[in-house]
């Protein structure tokens, strides 16, 4: 069953142009294996925020994530997020998602930039998961010119539900052990119905 527009709230040709762009940019730094992790563009549009809220330096936002173990910056050594922020070291998508949700949570980003960068990430990451199948596909058969609009589509979607089903269950499961995390569920229902 082909997924429905609404189900991924991205038209089909931005669906297309999305895929489209991660196949580009994957082209344009000659690797091999596709790569999915978040945009440096997103991890600065995150962090910008936080800083602009908290009134904290980078130095001591990195410190406060290596103290409070936030993955990816335990082992802090004063350049991971610098790194996070150049492109020399790529962050994960849970790890991203977590970070925006702990924002959220303290207050360093508003409602709207939270809902803005969760839509952001979720259309980016299901783009690369569909670019990443693509480039598997041809490399045992097809070219890209053999490809439809229609199937970019249809992978995008089928990227995005999967993806979505999947931190759906992970929330589900959180909420029935983790008491900040029903705090938190509660926090963003309230903030989505004002």
């Amino acid at each position: 069953m082909q997924p429905h527009i609404s189900d991924a709230d991205v038209d089909p040709d931005e669906a297309f142009q999305l895929v489209f762009r991660e196949l580009k940019r994957h082209e344009e730094t000659g690797r091999k294996n596709f790569v999915v992790r978040v945009p440096v563009e997103l991890l600065e549009y995150l962090f910008s925020a936080i800083l602009r809220k908290s009134g904290m330096s980078r130095v001591a936002l990195e410190r406060l994530l290596a103290e409070l173990g936030i993955y990816g910056f335990k082992d802090a050594d004063g350049r991971i997020l610098r790194r996070y922020l150049s492109g020399h070291t790529r962050m994960a998508w849970s790890t991203y998602q977590r970070l925006m949700q702990w924002a959220l949570s303290s207050g360093w980003i508003s409602m709207w930039v939270f809902r803005n960068l969760a839509f952001r990430s979720h259309e980016r990451e299901a783009a690369q998961l569909c670019a990443r199948k693509i480039l598997n596909t041809l490399k045992r058969r097809a070219t890209l010119p053999d490809l439809t609009k229609e199937q970019v589509v249809a992978c995008f979607y089928e990227a995005y539900q999967l993806r979505q089903q999947e931190r759906d269950q992970a929330v589900a499961t959180r909420l029935r052990t983790d008491s900040a995390a029903r705090e938190l569920a509660s926090f963003v229902e309230f903030g989505l119905n004002e």
